[in-house]
């Protein structure tokens, strides 16, 4: 199986909000399925923000986390993005009364390098839609004696769905998933569900408003 490893050399020292990068930062994406062909369902509210498509961002690297609240029908994006050697992170939040967005600068409570070290563990270029992972929505809730087991699956329609889109030189990647919460909470055995939520509480975690 091929590997690609993309090497951003960090040479020097680069300021992010109160943070200093120095030395060499990897990134391998093995298993990275690159994109073709850009379906992200944001793009209406990309051209409300004035935003550049992920397959045509300029940046170096673009790591967006798009969210739609399911009641609402507003969307919010927090945005994590290299113009040559520099880290800017900023956050549209739209709103229904009165209809507007707004737009937040944000800095990060530790440091860049270990917001992308945390969300590179949770495996951020390399997870499938949720959509993929249909197959294996089922839980044994009961064997039986003579060796079969009957299961039971749940569906949450109502919460909120996300969309990850992340651009690493000029490759790009898009996928959606919903609710990861209560998914993660039952699907235990599904590690992908997990992960989608560890890549939300990383962005709770490591990012504020300032």
């Amino acid at each position: 199986m091929s590997k690609l490893l993309i090497l951003f050399l960090l040479i020097g020292n680069y300021s992010f909000a109160q943070t200093t990068l120095r030395g060499d930062r990897h990134i391998e994406t093995d298993n990275f399925q690159w994109d073709t062909i850009n379906n992200s369902p944001n793009q209406i509210f990309n051209s409300k923000i004035k935003l550049d498509a992920i397959s045509e961002s300029k940046a170096k690297i673009d790591i967006r986390l798009y969210k739609k609240h399911g009641l609402s029908n507003t969307d919010n994006l927090r945005r994590i993005y290299m113009l040559k050697t520099i880290w800017y992170c900023n956050e549209f939040n739209e709103l229904n009364s009165p209809p507007k967005i707004n737009k937040y600068k944000l800095k990060i409570k530790t440091s860049f390098d270990s917001l992308l070290i945390k969300l590179l563990s949770y495996n951020i270029t390399r997870l499938p839609n949720q959509s993929d992972l249909k197959g294996q929505m089922r839980k044994d809730v009961q064997i039986m004696k003579d060796g079969t087991s009957t299961s039971k699956q749940i569906i949450s329609m109502d919460g909120n769905s996300y969309t990850i889109e992340i651009k690493i030189g000029s490759k790009f990647r898009v996928y959606q998933f919903d609710n990861p919460e209560t998914y993660a909470k039952y699907y235990d055995n599904i590690s992908e569900y997990s992960d989608y939520l560890g890549i939300i509480k990383t962005f709770d975690n490591y990012l504020q408003r300032k």
